[in-house]
């Protein structure tokens, strides 16, 4: 296994699926994304320090397993191939938040040449 992944995850046009829990307010938010490489190698740890800061539980899913997006270990483990398709979920108080942190962090930034 690789201690880095090359590869930084592309926010496709599909909109996400959400829904609200109405008892205690939590949100189940998901949305997928496509590996896509990059010119650097994708820090785990950027997303991690990215997705802390938030309450809910934050779920990164490819080829079947499932992996906590707050942990560098486990996104490391997953090593996605560019071109395939990755799985954000995300659930809890603030998830609304936190996909739009995930959506920030997936847009292609201007220093990508």
């Amino acid at each position: 296994m690789s201690r880095t992944i090359e590869a930084i995850m592309r926010h496709m046009a599909a909109p996400s699926n959400g829904i609200t829990n109405q008892r205690n307010g939590t949100k189940n938010l998901e949305k997928e994304f496509t590996v896509r490489k990059r010119h650097y190698i994708w820090s785990e740890s950027r997303f991690v320090r990215t997705m802390l800061p938030f309450h809910s539980n934050i779920r990164v899913g490819y080829n079947g397993t499932e992996v906590d997006g707050k942990s560098v270990l486990d996104l490391m483990t997953l090593a996605p191939p560019e071109g395939t398709k990755v799985r954000i979920r995300i659930e809890g108080p603030d998830a609304a938040d936190a996909m739009h942190a995930v959506d920030q962090f997936t847009q292609p930034r201007s220093d990508d040449d």
